[in-house]
């Protein structure tokens, strides 16, 4: 893979109202194009590094387009209950998109309250070890937030649906600005 396919790429999503069919290695041989952007940018001089460089940064663009686009349709498939044309990670988006388009395991007319107190069940989890990762749909438009692990999730806008560790969640239900949402397989 290279900038060149990814560019064919991006303007064959673009041109049709379809996803463009993908192998199941795409993703990961863009985090090993990326990888190797990484370290030819780290091991050369100043002029080529800032060549590796801007290739990364212009990998990452084309990347996050095709990801944007890719993803509208997704959301077009899931709304239609027609998986087509996914790769393996890509799946996982829609069954989550369809779980939500069919509201399947959502509470339909649980209180809000009610829905704190089921959150309270949960385990708390110890600090420093990776965090459980829960699906939820953001209300309202939210800036960046860190974790107790410092790590950055966001910023949001309200109907983004999410993937964040369980301690957000929590928060973030009991302010009433996200909804967990269950994904039943």
């Amino acid at each position: 893979m290279d900038i060149i396919k990814l560019r064919e790429l991006l303007e064959a999503e673009l041109s049709s109202p379809d996803l463009v069919s993908l192998d199941d290695e795409f993703y990961r041989e863009f985090d090993s194009l990326v990888k190797a952007l990484e370290l030819g940018a780290e091991s050369s001089d100043d002029v080529e590094g800032r060549l590796y460089n801007a290739q990364l940064h212009i990998a990452r663009k084309i990347i996050r387009e095709i990801i944007r686009v890719r993803l509208h349709k997704i959301v077009d498939l899931a709304i239609e209950g027609k998986p087509y044309e996914l790769t393996n990670e890509e799946k996982g988006v829609f069954r989550v998109l369809s779980a939500f388009v069919n509201r399947e395991g959502m509470p339909r007319e649980a209180a809000p309250s009610e829905a704190v107190e089921e959150q309270e069940e949960l385990p708390e989890e110890p600090v420093g070890k990776p965090s459980v990762r829960e699906a939820y749909l953001i209300r309202i438009d939210l800036p960046k937030i860190l974790d107790e692990n410092m790590n950055e999730h966001g910023p949001f806008k309200a109907g983004d649906l999410v993937t964040l560790p369980r301690s957000i969640g929590k928060i973030l239900m009991e302010r009433d600005a996200a909804d967990r949402i269950t994904i039943i397989p």
